[in-house]
């Protein structure tokens, strides 16, 4: 049974982590942070969105352009995503989306698209900044420019080499995966930190192993608040989805950077099962069309 077991969860993991690949970046320490805040490079900092990024077909939203169909906002929970709503994507489909395709920002491709073609513009890479959904939208009341995706780079850097504080043992503190309010996912500790004192003990922070748990950290919702107070964000394992097919929703995360590779591929910071792979290298040949969710940043120091 246990080999069983095993075999399944490598086989999930081959899925999930299909063509990607991962790559060293050599960075120095961040400098020292306000509170609540994230080093994603030496010496520049950001705060993350209140939630996951949603839309709807309904409505209208301002854009640098003018004025673009459909709804930004932010889930209204760090944990929350929407699962099974996205199989209904399409552009007649009333329900909220929150697995978004890349650069479909409204610029040239709208979130509800189900073309894969709309994707293979290399237009949409290098430096763009249209096709960042923060750049170009605005979100709720936020005006456009507002938010921002983070870079590959800065996934990186964010998960892997900042500096940060001691939590439980564990110097540089920067995650750990969890389950909050029966959703799994990952926390991501700010660069200061400190465990409310009403938490138990966090356990297997910054460990990439295959036999890291979900379950080894445990929060309701008056715990996570005691957390979310204390600065930690949470990453919901929301999964991904190609066309109305879904994969791993509840089970892996699969958070898009604003980094593309070639005119059909871009990276996005992965995790499931213990592993994580902060700048993964997506290499099937429409990369861009998977749906894949998408928490942004807002910069607190010059970048």
């Amino acid at each position: 049974m246990k080999n069983n077991l095993l075999l399944l969860t490598a086989a999930l993991v081959s899925l999930f982590f299909a063509g990607c690949e991962r790559e060293q970046f050599n960075h120095e320490g961040a400098d020292e942070a306000p509170a609540h805040s994230f080093s994603v490079g030496q010496g520049h900092k950001v705060m993350f969105s209140p939630g996951n990024l949603q839309y709807c077909t309904i409505g209208s939203h301002t854009t640098v352009e003018g004025t673009a169909s459909g709804t930004f906002r932010f889930a209204e929970h760090q944990y929350e995503y929407l699962g099974e709503a996205n199989a209904l994507v399409s552009d007649t489909n009333t329900e909220w989306i929150d697995l978004l395709t890349w650069g479909s920002s409204g610029w040239h491709v709208a979130p509800s698209s189900e073309k894969d073609g709309d994707y293979d513009i290399e237009s949409l890479c290098g430096s763009e900044a249209y096709a960042d959904w923060g750049v170009y939208n605005a979100i709720g009341n936020d005006a456009p420019g507002t938010w921002r995706t983070l870079t590959r780079e800065e996934w990186d850097y964010l998960v892997n080499l900042r500096a940060g504080s001691t939590v439980d043992g564990t110097d540089s503190a920067r995650y750990a995966e969890a389950t909050v309010c029966s959703v799994k996912g990952l926390i991501l500790f700010p660069d200061q930190f400190e465990r409310p004192n009403a938490i138990a003990p966090i356990v297997n922070i910054n460990r990439n192993n295959f036999e890291i748990s979900f379950n080894d950290n445990n929060y309701d919702a008056e715990q996570w608040a005691l957390m979310e107070d204390a600065g930690a964000v949470f990453l919901p394992a929301a999964g991904f989805r190609g066309g109305k097919w879904l994969s791993t929703i509840g089970d892996g995360g699969s958070y898009w950077a604003a980094t593309c590779n070639t005119d059909r591929q871009a990276y996005a910071l992965l995790f499931i099962n213990g592993l994580i792979n902060a700048s993964a290298e997506c290499t099937y040949e429409k990369d861009r069309g998977y749906g894949r969710s998408v928490r942004l940043v807002k910069d607190v120091t010059p970048r």
